[in-house]
């Protein structure tokens, strides 16, 4: 940054004394040359202080959460992870809207949403301690014979910057973590 300061100052230096010069010139074209007595050129210096300049930045990264949203992953087949879709938390002036669009959902079972403020812990019930519990009433998730589930519901006195962060859980069979996921903006 001082080397680009020195830089731009050194060229409004030589640039301020071309300005002059040219000047100069146009003053005397009348006169002969033989009149003029020689130019002694001289190469402009530039003197600069040097300053340390701080520039603060702030940010308001939680103070402009108006939504959330989560990937949601189940149990693979295959033994591993699967997507299995999302979860999004949209503030609006009617309340916190809340956006599901999942597929693998056991049809006919009722899932309990449950969030929590700590580390992702799958499906480790352990790790997730009633003290870490977000205590919040959201919906009860069920699909009809299908195994997809795109439904909007609205929450009142709840916003999206209250949930930024938080892990959450979809619950089945008295406590099983069917699926997972992590609200972020």
């Amino acid at each position: 940054m001082k080397n680009l300061t020195k830089k731009l100052f050194m060229f409004a230096s030589v640039l301020g004394a071309a300005v002059l010069l040219s000047g100069c010139m146009m003053e005397c074209p009348n006169k002969k040359a033989r009149h003029h007595k020689p130019v002694q050129r001289v190469q402009p210096v530039a003197i600069v202080e040097e300053t340390d300049a701080v520039v603060v930045y702030q940010t308001y990264e939680d103070a402009d959460v108006n939504h959330v949203y989560a990937k949601m992953y189940t149990h693979s087949s295959r033994g591993g992870e699967s997507k299995m879709g999302h979860i999004k938390f949209k503030d609006t002036d009617n309340g916190l809207k809340m956006m599901v669009d999942l597929k693998d959902l056991r049809p006919g079972v009722p899932y309990t949403v449950k969030m929590y403020q700590c580390s992702a812990c799958y499906n480790d019930a352990a790790c997730c301690n009633n003290s870490k519990k977000v205590n919040i009433q959201l919906p009860m998730l069920q699909t009809g014979e299908s195994r997809h589930l795109n439904q909007t519901y609205m929450i009142q006195g709840l916003s999206a910057a209250q949930l930024n962060g938080a892990n959450i859980y979809l619950e089945r069979d008295g406590g099983y973590k069917a699926g997972w996921g992590k609200l972020e903006k």
